[in-house]
């Protein structure tokens, strides 16, 4: 097996000049292995907490995080019962401070304009469910990446629309629009390079450069979708201050922007004013610098836009109307408790019935890849719930749920059907499937037993159980 490539010497080099004699501990801090981290990461329970079964895989909370916690060394949990129903996310301790830092409000309309994979998407509709809700888009150019934000996004139950399109597009359709908006920028990924050793190996030492320029492209096309008194939280992966800093004096200097203050953070530090021009507010933003801190090297400002600006409107909006099928109103309420409100604006795409969560926005030009999440797939005249609807509700949100066992519901992941539990003699055509409170997806009801809906493309033989993985867990801790 090749070793790993080692850290680049441009970037030393660049390091020492930024930092002196302290590089020295940079450098060592990247060659040492990374942080990990665990987030509860369920929507739809706001107010829980990992479960119990978690336990001996955690080795603390994230000092700035409520809802994080640290990995101890030991095997991966992204192949575990748990991760696959939802109840957490798998994120760098660092990256947890930016929807923190953002503070979603009720009912505020927010964006994520670069949100893929989905941790801070996922961490941010998880805040705004805990504070009544509110009407979360999140966006990726690329697609590729926008197919793992969707797969995230209803993984965890957040009820935001997905969109698939250039800060240029969504801009031109929604000029000041946003209450609050998200931008963690394409970055040269410095603060990475401990945890991935591809971005060691792609740095180029004019990626710094490279990458302000689009940022700051970013960045323009952001602030003219955001309402006068909105916020904008700008964040990175990287260490260098062209993309830092440099960036942030850049916005003060061109835009009716303030910087805002962040919580006092615990090992975080403040932002280099020396590095932007000796320009105090600068400090206001946060560092996490890899061999001060526990976690991978990150940077976030918070900005205030105190005045408009200015955009030319080309939108045209077609908001979704109530639902007026009688059919549907009936398999809604034949399927759920009580039916959320959220539910009753709808919009069909082919099969597939999503709840609207884009209202107003919707835009004929955007390409939207969710206009909400989906709920359910109609095959002729008949309804069956679609997987993502099975993570948007809490326990006893169905009429009719089948708690499971760990192995039972590893074979269910891989596509088995349940046997009927004694005593179900509940009459739904459909009931939610759960593990430890957690819904996995749906099963059918057929005679003595329940046909498995799990679908087939997320369906895995690989699933491993929590109660063997605890004993490979290595207790020793980082140094």
């Amino acid at each position: 097996m090749r070793n790993p490539p080692e850290i680049p010497a441009a970037f030393v080099r660049q390091m020492e000049h930024w930092l002196g004699a302290e590089a020295r501990d940079l450098v060592a801090a990247l060659s040492a292995k990374p942080w990990r981290g665990l987030r509860y990461a369920a929507v739809a329970r706001p107010r829980g907490e990992p479960p119990p079964s978690l336990a001996p895989f955690l080795s603390g909370g994230v000092p700035w995080a409520a809802d994080g916690f640290y990995l101890a060394p030991g095997p991966s949990l992204g192949y575990t019962v748990l991760h696959q129903a939802g109840a957490f996310y798998l994120q760098d301790p660092s990256a947890m401070a930016v929807a923190v830092a953002l503070d979603p409000q009720p009912g505020e309309r927010i964006l994520d304009l670069c949100a893929a994979p989905g941790g801070k998407t996922t961490h941010v509709a998880l805040m705004a469910a805990r504070r009544g809700g509110a009407q979360l888009v999140a966006n990726d150019v690329h697609r590729d990446r926008v197919l793992a934000l969707a797969e995230n996004v209803e993984r965890v139950g957040a009820p935001c629309a997905i969109t698939n399109e250039s800060p240029a597009a969504l801009a031109d359709a929604w000029p000041q629009a946003f209450d609050a908006i998200v931008v963690d920028a394409p970055c040269s990924g410095e603060g990475m390079f401990r945890k991935d050793p591809a971005v060691r190996a792609e740095w180029r030492p004019d990626a710094p450069e490279r990458f302000q320029a689009l940022q700051k492209d970013i960045l323009r096309h952001a602030l003219t979708m955001l309402r006068p008194g909105g916020r904008l939280v700008y964040s990175t992966c990287t260490l260098n201050p062209l993309e830092n800093e440099q960036v942030v004096l850049w916005l003060l200097d061109h835009y009716p922007v303030a910087l805002e203050p962040l919580p006092d953070w615990p090992e975080w530090r403040p932002a280099r004013s020396d590095w932007a021009a000796d320009r105090e507010e600068v400090g206001l933003a946060k560092r996490l610098w890899p061999h001060v801190g526990r976690g991978e090297g990150h940077f976030v400002a918070r900005f205030r836009l105190l005045d408009p600006v200015a955009t030319s409107p080309r939108r045209r909006p077609k908001a979704a109307t109530p639902s007026t099928d009688k059919a549907w109103d009936a398999w809604l309420a034949s399927l759920v408790a009580e039916v959320p409100p959220a539910w009753r604006k709808t919009v069909a795409r082919k099969s597939v019935v999503f709840a609207d969560a884009l209202g107003d926005l919707a835009v004929s030009s955007l390409r939207v890849l969710r206009p909400g999440p989906p709920i359910a797939e109609r095959k002729g005249q008949v309804f069956v719930p679609h997987h993502a609807a099975s993570r948007l509700l809490p326990p006893g949100g169905f009429r009719a749920t089948v708690e499971i066992d760990e192995e039972t519901a590893i074979r269910y992941l891989a596509g088995e059907p349940l046997a009927l539990p004694a005593g179900h003699d509940h009459e739904a055509t459909f009931c939610a499937v759960a593990h430890e409170g957690f819904h996995l997806g749906f099963a059918k009801r057929a005679p003595g037993r329940l046909n498995n809906l799990y679908p087939r493309g997320l369906r895995s033989t690989r699933i491993e159980s929590l109660a063997a993985l605890a004993a490979e867990v290595d207790s020793s801790s980082y140094t």
